[in-house]
């Protein structure tokens, strides 16, 4: 009984630890407006609905203030790395995995990566008409595009 009982003090312990750094195990990590920096570049992230974020296995999150920047850093990752980015349809985190994106250089992000996330493909084929830009429809697709494209 003793030692179940400090076994569960021990994990309480740890999950406090875990949420007084924000950091969320099963999403992505909490990012407050100009105070969060970039992984990449620095710049602090003032524009959530350009914001991403990825986590590589057995590492902290890592955030970023453009789809851009994270494009590039996560191209660098060896293995699977878990990626979120912001439904510019309503801001709100979105996996990766489940994105469709616009590229367009009309699109004036941050750091220049011209890109939007989307959770539906009709509105991201709205925005690619609005934007004169194309669609791209996986994160595969998007890590191996060239840049530029």
């Amino acid at each position: 009984m003793r030692r179940t009982l400090a076994v569960l003090i021990v994990l309480t312990m740890a999950a406090a630890g875990l949420a007084a750094c924000g950091v969320r195990a099963d999403g992505p990590p909490e990012i407050q407006v100009d105070r969060t920096p970039c992984s990449r570049c620095g710049m602090l992230v003032s524009e959530p609905l350009y914001a991403a974020a990825f986590q590589a296995p057995g590492s902290a999150p890592r955030v970023f203030d453009d789809i851009g920047c994270l494009r590039k850093a996560a191209r660098a990752e060896r293995g699977d790395v878990r990626i979120w980015v912001h439904d510019a349809a309503d801001s709100t985190w979105l996996d990766g995995a489940n994105a469709v994106f616009v590229a367009s250089s009309a699109i004036h992000s941050p750091m220049g990566g011209g890109l939007l996330a989307y959770r539906d493909l009709a509105a991201a084929e709205r925005a690619a008409a609005k934007y004169h830009g194309r669609v791209i429809r996986s994160l595969p697709e998007l890590l191996q595009m060239e840049v530029g494209s």
